[in-house]
């Protein structure tokens, strides 16, 4: 046998031991996507039960229409105002990121004052809105969680949301207020 053919044959013969010997599934080889990288049990719920209201923080970031915050995000979704997100767009604090497990979940989100004085009010009352997370609020360890630079530190729950949200559930004066949030799915999630 010529040289040529021996070189195919071992080709082919090593190819063949490589598809017969290897695992019958591969990495490519499953229809769903791969497991976040950061996760520590396939099992593990990344949200509350639907009807679950549970404690956070929101603040507001600048207007949706502001070039200097329209960034692709944490979560890779692109610009939220030119790629359909807009002022749904939420940024989320480490403790409710979940290192990126949570991109794309939907929450609705109220706000929640207790027994506050009715001049003293901030919510606009009866109102929600519908978020999706699209972006990491980064902890900022240079201020302690409870104080007006640490919005974002563990073990804080906080939302940042654009202002024209913001203004369907509080009067934007009102700064970091408290608010209730739970998981919802919609159509997109």
């Amino acid at each position: 046998m010529s040289r040529g053919v021996l070189i195919s044959i071992y080709i082919i013969t090593l190819l063949l031991t490589i598809l017969f010997t290897s695992p019958t599934t591969s990495h490519y080889s499953s229809p769903s996507p791969p497991a976040a990288p950061f996760s520590e049990s396939p099992n593990e719920p990344t949200s509350p039960p639907a009807a679950e209201w549970l404690s956070a923080h929101a603040t507001y970031s600048s207007s949706s229409d502001d070039t200097r915050d329209s960034v692709d995000g944490a979560c890779g979704y692109g610009d939220p105002l030119r790629d359909g997100y807009g002022t749904t767009a939420a940024s989320l604090s480490e403790t409710l990121f979940v290192r990126g497990q949570i991109c794309g979940a939907c929450f609705e989100l109220r706000c929640f004052e207790e027994d506050v004085p009715f001049d003293r009010r901030w919510c606009v009352s009866g109102s929600s809105i519908v978020v999706t997370a699209t972006n990491f609020c980064a902890p900022n360890y240079g201020f302690d969680a409870e104080s007006e630079g640490g919005h974002c530190n563990p073990p804080k729950q906080h939302f940042v949301i654009p202002v024209e949200a913001f203004e369907k559930i509080a009067i934007w004066k009102g700064g970091n207020m408290p608010v209730e949030y739970r998981s919802v799915c919609l159509g997109w999630c």
